[in-house]
């Protein structure tokens, strides 16, 4: 059925999940629901429960409306949801019980560092450790090739399940993330190089060979490249970056999957990095993935990460 009207998101949203379940089996229910993302980001979901399940599997609908808006087909729409159900549900997504038993989940324990202020009703739900303007929270990493860098936010109830508390926790994933998502710093011009190259793009302008580092500017992540902004946290990895440059290290969270590192010898002021922080928050970061407007400085003699204010 091609589109004649246009529905408003609302009235799309009811269509669709009447249409989606028609086509599935009467064991499975669905609805419509609001997710909070990271930073406060509500999105629209859809979701699917079994019978006696406590999971549901989630699929975001904005792409599916601006598609209808577009003229694409209802059907097209109905059976490209149906057909995304059924393969999660094929692939076995999530071992429940793995999760539940928490000898086994504590194996996959691990931080990531999220906005304090921008998410603070969101933290009233989850435990987490305060750091600087930025919140250390907790989750579990999915080891299944069906969806590759799955993730399972921690929650206060999980705890509770658990029997453990976010002392307990938090000391788990410190163990655990610096071992399974090991940190990966390289000169920015390495990073360029490889993105261009990813799109067959002709690289010799930069005039720089692979592992030169003149630009003065590095990119800290882990192996995944997600979640990678937490890798400031491992607490060797600025303190020998900062010994071998011999200088302190300016710290810009560029989003929570990666910070900027610059040595502070290079003469950069931190008000001017700050604008620069800022203004690609605003531009080009999506706002689930903004970290922070700050920017952190790591100090040798304190051999701690500070506000960039306090050593200026």
């Amino acid at each position: 059925m091609k589109n004649n009207t246009n529905y408003t998101y609302e009235e799309f949203q009811t269509i669709l999940a009447e249409r989606v379940q028609a086509k599935l089996d009467e064991h499975i229910t669905v609805n419509i629901t609001d997710v909070v993302k990271n930073n406060g980001i509500v999105l629209r979901g859809m979701t699917f429960t079994g019978q006696g399940e406590t999971i549901s599997p989630t699929i975001y609908l904005e792409q599916f409306y601006e598609a209808y808006l577009s003229g694409c087909d209802w059907g097209e729409i109905v059976d490209h949801i149906v057909d995304t159900f059924h393969l999660g549900a094929k692939k076995e997504i999530f071992d429940v019980q793995s999760f539940l038993d928490f000898d086994k989940a504590k194996e996959k324990i691990v931080f990531k560092l999220i906005n304090y202020e921008k998410n603070k009703k969101l933290l009233e739900q989850i435990p987490h450790r305060k750091f600087l303007d930025l919140a250390v929270v907790y989750y579990y990493l999915l080891s299944n090739e069906a969806v590759e860098n799955a993730t399972i936010l921690i929650y206060n109830n999980h705890l509770e399940i658990w029997g453990i508390t976010p002392e307990e926790l938090d000391e788990i994933a410190q163990k655990n993330t610096p071992l399974l998502l090991n940190a990966e710093l390289r000169s920015i011009t390495d990073v360029l190089t490889e993105l261009l190259r990813q799109k067959e793009i002709d690289t010799s302008f930069l005039n720089e060979e692979p592992g030169d580092d003149n630009s003065g500017m590095y990119v800290l992540s882990n192996r995944t490249k997600i979640f990678g902004a937490a890798v400031m946290l491992y607490s060797e990895v600025l303190k020998q970056f900062a010994e071998r440059k011999k200088t302190d290290l300016f710290i810009l969270p560029s989003s929570v999957h990666e910070v900027i590192i610059i040595p502070k010898e290079n003469g950069m002021e931190w008000k001017k990095l700050q604008e620069m922080v800022i203004e690609v928050n605003e531009t080009q970061v999506e706002d689930t993935e903004v970290l922070s407007d700050s920017v952190y400085c790591y100090s040798r003699e304190k051999d701690e990460l500070i506000p960039a204010w306090e050593v200026a």
